[in-house]
């Protein structure tokens, strides 16, 4: 029996269905993508980014289903198709969903794969949509290349499509293992990020700068001093003398972003709290540890075993340098095992405290326990 798969010379309903509906997703994908990573916006739209992470998770897998329908289908028979119609969105889109897989699967893959993943998870979005700007161009003019031509007319199958998605998957391999984006960001300009400054030698960029106030706060030396708090036999007011006197702590730890991005190997040095409960003698009844930034909003809580995990600790510096205006200086918070949100920068005040505090991020709908996961 013979399928009739279009009528009168057009395609079937379903294929240019889903033709609109990859590029919606994408589209989507986009506008999602850009409010969790850029700061300008992400800081505009805090209430709101718990739930437009997993609307871009969803886009994700929904952007994933037009890769592989193809496949699940019988294309047309003896209709031809536009190569770079299809090779395109398929060289192109098959290395952002794996990337975007890494991005997610936070504990599935290497720290080092994980940062060039999301380095290349942004070139390639950026290149797909160029591509679709110039798609919609040629297609709104009837401009078509020659039927015979490289960018010309194909019988489809699976087969190709196959190769052309497999070429995708394996150069979202190469990207991430060889890094190639080391050259491009060589070539770039340096930016500073709104610190003090441009970064050291040595000293590693993160994905993205957040505030949850207009700008990066700051503080002077000489201004500033570290509040330990609460139910304690010895509250005090350290001031930047004392905390450079008490005893360091160094480690080499990765940290990770809830909206994706990572960075390998981060060398901080700072005081590990239990250094700071020898301080003040917090009392019996103790069972968290609040934190507060001096930006007046920004605020975290531990419990108290959590905060005494070996690779917790306050940090005042970052791959041996102090740290910059916009990572939190001159003190903030490193959780390793918990999501960078935890990690409270601009830190002023420590609270002991029988009672936790609903953290400035929990408030918005973030899980109070941030543990790394394979998705949030």
């Amino acid at each position: 029996m013979t399928i009739k798969w279009f009528k009168h010379g057009k395609w079937p309903r379903w294929l240019i269905g889903l033709h609109h509906y990859t590029i919606g997703s994408f589209i989507l994908l986009v506008v999602t993508g850009v409010a969790l990573y850029l700061p300008i916006v992400h800081t505009a739209l805090i209430p709101y980014l718990p739930i437009i992470y997993q609307i871009h998770i969803l886009l994700g897998l929904i952007f994933t289903v037009t890769l592989i329908v193809p496949f699940l289908r019988v294309l047309p028979a003896g209709r031809r198709i536009w190569r770079y119609d299809w090779v395109l969105p398929l060289l192109v889109g098959a290395p952002i969903v794996v990337t975007g897989i890494m991005l997610w699967g936070v504990t599935l893959f290497p720290t080092t794969a994980r940062s060039r993943a999301f380095t290349w998870h942004g070139w390639l979005t950026i290149l797909f949509g160029a591509w679709i700007l110039v798609h919609a161009f040629y297609k709104a003019l009837g401009i078509r290349p020659k039927a015979n031509g490289i960018a010309g007319r194909v019988d489809p199958d699976r087969r190709m499509f196959l190769r052309w998605t497999s070429a995708g998957v394996l150069g979202a391999a190469v990207v991430t293992v060889i890094d190639p984006a080391s050259l491009l960001t060589r070539l770039m300009p340096q930016q500073t990020g709104g610190g003090r400054g441009p970064a050291s030698a040595g000293v590693q960029r993160f994905g993205a700068y957040y505030t949850v106030v207009s700008g990066y706060p700051k503080m002077t030396l000489a201004d500033y001093r570290l509040q330990v708090t609460g139910d304690v036999a010895k509250p005090m007011a350290l001031q930047w003398s004392d905390v450079q006197s008490v005893p360091k702590y160094r480690e080499t730890k990765d940290f990770h972003c809830v909206t994706g991005w990572s960075v390998p190997n981060v060398q901080w040095e700072g005081i590990h709290i239990s250094q700071l409960m020898k301080l003040v003698q917090p009392r019996a009844g103790v069972k968290y540890v609040n934190f507060y930034s001096f930006d007046g909003q920004y605020s975290e809580s531990l419990k108290l075993s959590e905060a005494l995990d070996p690779t917790v600790l306050l940090a005042y510096q970052m791959d041996g340098q102090p740290l910059r205006q916009e990572q939190g200086y001159p003190l903030r918070l490193v959780v390793p095992k918990m999501y960078g949100y935890k990690s409270i920068k601009w830190l002023t005040r420590v609270e002991f405290s029988a009672q936790p505090i609903t953290g400035y991020w929990e408030r918005y709908g973030y899980p109070n326990e941030a543990y790394l996961t394979s998705g949030v």
